[in-house]
């Protein structure tokens, strides 16, 4: 089948539109304001986290089969299927739904009616997003072809105002582990935890579209992943680079969604509150709409159809509408340790599976994952413990960040590989475990 170009620039969008969210859309500025004249630096560790890696786990996923329980099954289908529910309920109503809409309140009702409490907004927000998902058919079309073009062109007057006629000179400044911060700043946006459920959405999608075969599927979602990558390395880019353009007016304290506000406001005066304020809803709402439809489609899937979309996108739509009254850095904080411990696991898979032909053993990804994990997990209990506080496991946590890369945050690597050279072995020398000719349970 011939691949056409309109449909692989409509999905293309529409990936960038459902990756690009409030996440997205608050973190580049802050990241600019810390790193000042060194925006480059923290602009590049930004894109390796994101949109390298959701990129890289959309491509991935729909090479391996295209269903979001695909990216762990050579752990064990019972894995996979527990670490697609922990990412849809992470980056779905639990953590990123509700982000986008309190960000929508905080970003654009707020400074423009601060007598409007943030539950008004949630309700008009939830209510939009649940129309728009209980309309599966229509979501990527709707998002694709009306939502995001809309957004570039708001996205852009401000990007360009900020190269043409920045506000202050770039500061210089001392953050060390700049590369590192960026890096796991990356971590927020929660992309990369659910790139192999948008992989779903593509791949449902293009065979709505008549693209039936898989390789044919496999090709246009490359094509499908490099149209949404330039997008975001774009707009990232651009984001970044007017974060860096007002860190004479700002530091790194100050809340993300007051430097966003206030830094369009330096560019754009009064008027740019207004376009900022289109730029979060539509970049919000496209994000809920589409993590709800993903949501609705992940677990009809794995529960057979017991479970019905329609039922699914109802309660989680309710549930971020009650958790989006916490705010947006009440939700931050709460998802720091949780994606700490997630997020080595997903990058691990990722990384694997781009190999999985060439891997015969499956407990190479068991002891990779194990690796991963067990690192990760301690760090994550202490930091969750300093956050309230306290200093449990600081110890271990100390020992952890002594290892080889542990100074640049990725201390799990050599665990990861070791374990998982170890359990290769085993399983070579012991002949135990399942290799890629084994059928999976």
């Amino acid at each position: 089948m011939e691949i056409k170009r309109k449909d692989v620039i409509v999905c293309g969008f529409a990936l960038f539109a459902i990756f690009f969210g409030a996440g997205n859309l608050i973190f580049p500025p802050h990241l600019g304001v810390l790193a000042g004249d060194r925006w480059f630096t923290a602009m590049i560790g930004f894109l390796v986290s994101d949109p390298v890696l959701p990129i890289l786990g959309v491509i991935v996923t729909a090479r391996l089969g295209g269903r979001a329980d695909d990216l762990g099954k050579r752990v064990s289908p019972k894995f996979a299927k527990l670490i697609g529910t922990i990412a849809i309920l992470t980056i779905g109503p639990f953590f990123a739904i509700p982000r986008t809409g309190a960000t929508t309140h905080e970003i654009f009702i707020r400074p423009l009616f601060p007598s409007v409490p943030i539950w008004v907004t949630s309700i008009v927000f939830f209510g939009l997003t649940l129309y728009i998902t209980l309309n599966p058919g229509k979501v990527i079309d709707f998002i694709g072809q009306y939502l995001t073009p809309a957004l570039l062109i708001i996205l852009a007057i401000i990007v360009v105002i900020a190269i043409v006629n920045p506000p202050d000179p770039k500061v210089t400044t001392d953050v060390s582990g700049l590369f590192t911060m960026s890096f796991k700043e990356g971590y927020q946006t929660m992309d990369a935890l659910g790139s192999p459920l948008m992989a779903g959405i593509v791949i449902s999608d293009l065979i709505r579209r008549g693209y039936t075969d898989k390789e044919v599927q496999f090709k246009v979602s490359v094509q499908v992943g490099i149209v949404a990558f330039i997008l975001l390395a774009l707009v990232y880019g651009g984001l970044t680079y007017a974060g860096a353009t007002v860190g004479g007016h700002f530091n790194g304290e100050t809340e993300r969604t007051v430097l966003l506000i206030g830094m369009v406001e330096l560019m754009l005066g009064n008027v740019g509150k207004v376009f900022m304020g289109i730029a979060v809803a539509l970049a919000c709402l496209t994000t809920s709409t589409g993590l709800s439809s993903t949501c609705g489609n992940y677990f009809e899937t794995i529960s057979g159809g017991k479970l019905k979309y329609k039922h699914i996108a109802i309660v989680t739509v309710v549930i971020a509408f009650v958790l989006s009254l916490i705010g947006v850095d009440g939700l931050i904080a709460i998802a720091v340790p949780i994606l700490s411990a997630i997020y080595p696991v997903i990058i691990v898979l990722i990384f694997m599976s781009i190999f999985d032909k060439k891997i015969k053993y499956n407990w190479t990804y068991t002891g990779a994952v194990i690796g991963a994990f067990a690192v990760a997990l301690i760090e994550s209990i202490n930091l969750a413990s300093v956050m309230r506080g306290g200093n449990l496991l600081a110890g271990a946590a100390k020992a952890c960040t002594s290892l080889p890369l542990g100074t640049y945050g990725f201390e799990w690597v050599v665990p990861a590989l070791v374990c998982s050279i170890v359990l290769t072995l085993i399983s070579a020398v012991a002949k135990v475990g399942k290799t890629i000719n084994d059928p999976l349970d």
